[in-house]
């Protein structure tokens, strides 16, 4: 089963299965909902979305954006609820790894710029993501997902 699901042709079907779903939900989604009237049942469905995220070729932040969008939350909710969701694996994984990385030499000076490097990319990313999905709708992220997929399957085929 393991190879089954990292298959380069299981992770061509799953980034464009996602991508429909991505592109639908965004589409036929209504826009209704804000963070603030997030509920319980609400962030445990999309929690519980996350669990696709294992399978090679969905990614976490479609999963959970898709869930947040086919529960009728605004674009730019969906994108912010899945970034809050993604820090508590992120710190956990800092405090988890930065010692084991730091007894390995003398790394503190690179670790912290490599780690202020990450952060500063990430708030940049996520600051534009976030302009772009309150004007627009994440069909391109969709297309982009199902592109993929079909150029990963066409170049399995083209080896024969």
């Amino acid at each position: 089963a393991e190879t089954t699901f990292r298959s380069p042709t299981m992770i061509a079907i799953n980034l464009i299965v996602m991508g429909v779903v991505l592109w639908l939900v965004d589409r036929i989604g209504k826009q209704e909902r804000d963070l603030d009237s997030m509920k319980a049942k609400h962030a445990l469905t999309i929690g519980i979305a996350q669990v696709f995220a294992l399978l090679p070729g969905v990614s976490r932040s479609g999963a959970t954006i898709s869930a947040s969008r086919a529960l009728g939350f605004h674009r730019e909710s969906a994108a912010v609820f899945s970034f809050l969701m993604s820090m508590p694996i992120t710190a956990a994984a800092i405090v988890l790894k930065a010692p084991e990385v730091l007894r390995a030499g003398n790394l503190g000076a690179e670790v912290f710029v490599g780690v202020a490097a990450a952060a500063l990319s990430s708030w940049l990313a996520i600051a534009v993501l976030l302009r772009y999905v309150s004007r627009n709708s994440y069909g391109i992220f969709g297309l982009y997902r199902i592109v993929a997929g079909l150029i990963v399957l066409g170049l399995i085929a083209s080896r024969g």
